[in-house]
């Protein structure tokens, strides 16, 4: 393992990160996601790219097959891809995301299963339909207040807001898919985590919020700050899932 990280109080994320590179049956669960959200990312800037560039000349009052038609059509598809990659990278990551979230939970409890080899996997906590719906509420509310709000005060305090924002909803997001196993929904699992933080959790939430904020590179870092959190959660509530509500 990573035993200097545990000086940097970043132990959690950083173990997190190897454990993941250097386990190949997870690499399934981190990757398939993330081909999947590039190969939709790619088919969206193809359908966009050929609903728009051909209108381009067009709209700049060109003739049809003439010379500058066709440097109008090349430039114009030049310029979208650069446009795409640059402006709309943000697309690629809600994507990655998205198709990542639905296997988190998988990864979390592999990651369990790896650090107990030959037991029984832990025995989570059944959540109510109701529940899992008003947990997902909160965190997109809470996810999109505090960004709203570090967007805002970013004006006037620089990138302090956002980091803040970025370690807050770090630690929430990638420890959530341990916390939820033991029962724990959004509103339990903050009293738990941010009520007398240790140094392994501060260091584990600016961790992850450095990270995530890079762009394109924290989204493959997702599954490792993922199983980080697991290591987190793990180590906060001991690994017994179906007694740690208790």
């Amino acid at each position: 393992m990573l035993p200097w990280a545990a000086n940097v109080g970043c132990m959690d994320a950083l173990q997190g990160i190897w454990l993941v590179a250097r386990t190949p049956r997870l690499w399934p669960m981190c990757f398939v996601p993330l081909l999947t959200a590039l190969v939709v990312y790619v088919l969206l800037g193809v359908i966009g790219g050929v609903l728009l560039v051909p209108r381009l000349p067009g709209w700049l009052g060109l003739a049809p097959g003439g010379r500058d038609w066709w440097a109008a059509e090349i430039l114009g598809t030049l310029a979208f891809v650069v446009l795409w990659v640059v402006l709309f990278s943000f697309v690629f990551v809600l994507l990655a995301g998205m198709f990542s979230g639905l296997l988190w939970e998988r990864l979390s409890l592999a990651v369990e299963q790896i650090l107990d080899p030959g037991k029984p996997p832990p025995i989570p906590v059944r959540l109510g339909c109701r529940a899992q719906a008003s947990d997902t509420f909160s965190r997109l509310l809470l996810n999109g207040v505090f960004g709203a709000l570090a967007l805002v005060l970013s004006l006037a305090l620089g990138p302090i807001p956002g980091l803040l924002t970025a370690a807050l909803v770090g630690l929430l997001d990638f420890t959530s898919p341990a916390y939820l196993r033991r029962g724990y929904t959004l509103g339990p699992q903050m009293g738990r985590l941010l009520v007398r933080p240790d140094r392994a959790t501060m260091g584990f939430a600016f961790t992850a919020g450095l990270l995530a904020l890079v762009p394109l590179v924290g989204v493959f870092l997702m599954p490792g700050l993922v199983a980080g959190g697991t290591l987190l959660a793990r180590r906060r509530e001991g690994r017994n899932v179906a007694l740690s509500r208790q």
